[in-house]
């Protein structure tokens, strides 16, 4: 008898068909083997066998470890799209049926049964490829590089520029949080009259000159014009429709985390949802030029916006100029005039931006000048219209979940950052200089500089990658804007901005013409709240085959989700399919910024979901002129496709490539209701639906204050038996001696350097102890302010 060792092993040219399987027309030493058709079992065990998978079937030579490679036959639903794009294919499938060969699971899209749900709302996809694929017109692909791209200054004359007052220009050069007052020594690293905040309704915002949007500033215009640009706007006003260029770009990249602490619990490495959500601005038409204004439709009064300006003040006066904004003070403040606001003005093609300058150091890098951010902490951006409950909260720890640094800097990062980043790059700037606080007091001081922010946005110290970027992004804005003034000339637009992420990112752009009129209504929507909010409170966006292959698959995957966006049924899936549960929104909210009242209004019960499913149960018939597009976007290093660019160096060569196209006509007011439905869900719900949302985590949050303003109590009790200790060097190579010298007669201070009298505090100009009559004279505020940084740095 044969070894059966001695049979060949099976090869491909072996292998058979599950339809043809004749034992005749088999090799012989695979007809031998008892395990390819096993006579000896009974008809019942090999009735049982025969629904096995095709790959349990297939003969298996257990001596010549040999298995016949049968392709598994095609059974999914919907198909791998580099499978549905080989023309081939396509071919073998019209071979088939005419040769009468049962297509069997391959041809279940024809059969009568039901078809899954993704089938019935895309429709037959198999079709429609088929009748793209026959003959498709190309895409037209542009290309852009960075390197290609100009961004310049405009120089004109400005008056000076403020700096840091009290000695804070050392947190410029201290990398992370500077205290106001160590917690463990109750020693003040800065001057203890920054602790308290003046309340906003003492503060005179009637002589701070007024802010002016890019539409009424008729000096930018005016400059707008002259300079010949054609678009003009404010770092504020075109920081949010920025954003989600970045997200198209960066296909959506993770934030980076890595500088936190193992003490903070599971950061999410995603944006916040409100900032991930859509954006609109006004394009305000003005004898030829453009003007740039945020959307303000859902805008609403907040303490925290007017602290901002207040707090600004604080930083960049002495404190004797400081005072002079106390409403009560006998000595008022001059009025600031328009003209002594300072602006870096850039441009880039058709693009000029205006940029407010807070402040300046010239030893920093580039033009030395940084912005000033005020961070309202979590209990206020939370609830903005009861701010008071929440002003208890403290910032007692460095690190940790709750009553932290490390908290509100997560925050940020989800939240603000990318924004913030944004408006530096605008105008020329190296950095923000920070100042948390809640409301009451001010706890500590960080300055970021445009490499620490890139390194949390763009995963790199490089300031490379997010420059070239920036670059990017504004010729794709440049490029839209001129589209929509192309479609509409002369006239007012209304632009909405959407990324949208998926298997290919894309962007939806929508312009809506506007009359004046019905621009100013919008604008102006919230202007009645706000001025009783200021009454009552204040007191005041290529021709080779494979590149065209692998275009047209792209743009065939975003027409598909904008068809699939097309029915209502699919808006309300996607919507059901990004829902998150109760903890994730309320974690969303904590992460806000406290720049915008909407943003503490997000929730997580269904009224979200019922406001967007009401817009979306009108028709969508036309109701004027509107043009849509879609922005996709693929980005090349070094000549290779990649996801998205990283650790990008000078050395790489980074350039995009790009298409848009025009949503057809019939889709357009479709999708643009339900854009407009998805940002009314997130930042346009009515106070009490946001109230029911956030009851439970406001709750949580006001224990914190609670436990926090008892906490506060005590310590002010402990720094009045102690006495206020401000920091000074000491020991050799300090002034420390020489700064008992300069004491005036007969108004010395303690003996130790560090102790400030409480005598000499209570001569203290403008302090809490002093009353409005007092007046002394110019020795005399000298005496008592002797030692201390009061003057800018």
């Amino acid at each position: 008898m044969a070894d059966p060792n001695d049979r060949p092993a099976l090869t491909n040219a072996d292998t058979f068909s599950e339809g043809s399987r004749d034992r005749a027309s088999l090799p012989l030493h695979i007809k031998r083997h008892p395990l390819v058709f096993p006579t000896t079992l009974p008809p019942m065990l090999r009735r049982q066998l025969s629904p096995a998978s095709l790959w349990h079937r297939t003969p298996v030579c257990l001596f010549c470890a040999a298995r016949s490679q049968t392709r598994l036959p095609q059974r999914q639903s919907i198909r791998h799209k580099s499978e549905r794009a080989v023309p081939i294919r396509k071919h073998a499938v019209k071979d088939k049926k005419k040769s009468g060969v049962k297509l069997g699971e391959e041809d279940e899209d024809e059969s009568e049964g039901p078809r899954p749900i993704k089938r019935v709302m895309l429709g037959d996809k198999k079709k429609r490829d088929k009748g793209k694929n026959e003959e498709r017109e190309a895409i037209a692909i542009s290309t852009l590089y960075p390197s290609d791209l100009k961004f310049e200054a405009v120089e004109v004359d400005k008056p000076p520029v403020p700096m840091l007052s009290y000695g804070l220009d050392r947190v410029l050069f201290n990398p992370g949080v500077y205290r106001l007052q160590d917690p463990r020594t109750q020693v003040y690293n800065f001057d203890p009259y920054l602790e308290k905040i003046m309340p906003a309704n003492e503060f005179d915002f009637d002589a701070l000159s007024e802010y002016k949007t890019s539409s009424k500033d008729e000096d930018l215009l005016a400059l707008t014009r002259r300079i010949g640009t054609k678009f003009t706007g404010s770092t504020s006003s075109m920081s949010s429709m920025l954003q989600h260029f970045h997200y198209i770009l960066s296909n959506f990249r993770k934030l980076n985390h890595g500088m936190l602490s193992r003490q903070f619990p599971e950061p999410s490495s995603k944006f916040s949802r409100i900032t991930l959500g859509p954006s609109a601005v006004f394009l305000r038409y003005k004898d030829g030029t453009y003007a740039i204004d945020a959307d303000k439709s859902y805008d609403s009064p907040n303490i925290m916006s007017w602290l901002g300006h207040s707090l600004e003040k604080l930083l960049t006066t002495e404190r004797s100029e400081f005072e002079k904004f106390r409403r009560s003070s006998p000595e008022k403040a001059p009025a600031e005039e328009n003209a002594s606001r300072c602006y870096h003005y850039s441009k880039q093609g058709n693009i000029m931006m205006r940029s407010q300058l807070d402040a300046v150091d010239p030893r920093l890098p580039g033009t030395g000048v940084f912005d000033l951010k005020t961070r309202a902490v979590v209990s206020i951006r939370m609830n903005h219209k009861h701010y008071e409950e929440g002003s208890g909260y403290q910032l007692r720890h460095s690190l940790g979940e709750w009553e932290s640094f490390e908290r509100e800097f997560y925050d940020m990062t989800r939240a603000t950052m990318l924004k913030y980043s944004l408006q530096v790059r605008m105008g020329r700037m190296d950095g923000i200089f920070i100042a948390y606080h809640n409301i009451e007091r001010i706890f500590g001081f960080q300055y970021l500089s445009l490499s620490d922010m890139d390194a949390v946005l763009h995963g790199q110290h490089d300031t490379i990658l997010g420059d070239q970027e920036f670059k990017l992004s504004l010729n794709l804005v440049d490029e839209l804007l001129v589209k929509a003034t192309e479609q509409f000339p002369n006239t007012s637009i209304r632009l909405h901005f959407e990324a949208r992420e998926g298997k290919t990112p894309f962007m939806y752009i929508f312009a809506e013409p506007v009359t004046e009129e019905q621009a100013d209504e919008i604008q102006s929507a919230g202007e009645a709240a706000q001025k009783e909010f200021a009454q009552n409170v204040v007191g005041v966006g290529k021709g080779d085959a494979e590149t065209q292959a692998a275009w047209q698959e792209a743009q065939d995957d975003v027409d598909e989700q904008v068809d699939a966006e097309k029915t209502s049924e699919e808006v309300e899936a996607q919507e059901d399919e990004h829902s998150t549960t109760v903890e994730d929104v309320e974690q969303d909210i904590v992460e806000e910024t406290a720049e915008a009242a909407e943003e503490a209004a997000e929730e997580a019960t269904e009224d979200s979901d019922d406001v967007a499913e009401d817009m979306l149960e009108n028709p969508a018939a036309p109701q004027g002129p509107l043009m849509g597009w879609t922005l996709t976007a693929r980005s090349l290093v070094n000549g290779g496709y990649v996801d998205r660019p990283e650790q990008i160096t000078e050395f790489d060569d980074w350039k995009i490539e790009y298409h848009v196209k025009e949503i057809p006509e019939e889709k357009r007011w479709k999708l643009y209701k339900s854009l407009q439905a998805r940002r009314h869900s997130l930042i346009g719900q009515d106070e009490e639906a946001v109230d029911r949302g956030l009851k439970h985590y406001r709750d949580l949050i006001q224990r914190y204050s609670n436990r926090g303003r008892a906490w506060r109590e005590e310590q002010d009790r402990i720094n009045a038996t102690k006495g206020v200790q401000l920091f000074r060097p000491l020991g050799p190579g300090s002034d420390a001696v020489a700064s008992q010298h300069d004491i005036v007669q007969g108004n010395e201070l303690s003996d130790n350097p560090d102790v400030v009298d409480d005598q000499a505090r209570e001569e203290e100009p403008y302090s809490e102890e002093s009353t409005p009559e007092e007046s002394l004279s110019k020795e005399k505020k000298e005496e008592v302010l002797d030692g201390m940084p009061s003057v800018p740095s």
